[in-house]
């Protein structure tokens, strides 16, 4: 039953991610009329903007973005590609069906002439039987 929890809540988390990363782009897109600043950005440094961090200096909210955008693909890969758990197969129950009673009687009859050491203890028994 845990598992099926954070099955459902890492499902919702990454569902939470992309709605706010996609408002977030929207929200940037109608501020800068239209989606022309994803050219502009530094697509290829912008992981040295982040050094700017150890000095407490300003980071550029477009690296912010790029850094954000990165994440969330990786973490639905890495979501989408997780195994299932495996569920265990529901054992099948017995058919249990009612036998003849003759075929209980010839079963049982099998069973005790297929074995010679209870064939003698009922020799026995019968003789001790007919003498009394």
């Amino acid at each position: 039953m845990q598992s099926r929890f954070w099955s459902t809540a890492s499902s919702a988390l990454v569902f939470v991610n992309w709605v706010l990363f996609l408002t977030v782009t929207m929200l940037i897109g109608s501020q800068a009329g239209g989606f022309d600043w994803l050219a502009m950005l530094s697509w290829s440094s912008f992981l040295t903007d982040f050094s700017v961090m150890f000095e407490l200096g300003s980071l550029p909210s477009g690296s912010v973005w790029i850094a954000w955008l990165l994440l969330s693909v990786c973490w639905s890969v890495v979501w989408l590609g997780k195994t299932p758990a495996a569920k265990p197969e529901p054992e099948m129950a017995p058919i249990i069906t009612q036998a003849k009673p003759q075929d209980v009687v010839n079963a049982r009859q099998t069973a005790i002439e297929s074995r010679p050491d209870v064939q003698e203890k009922l020799k026995r028994l019968n003789r001790s039987l007919s003498q009394a």
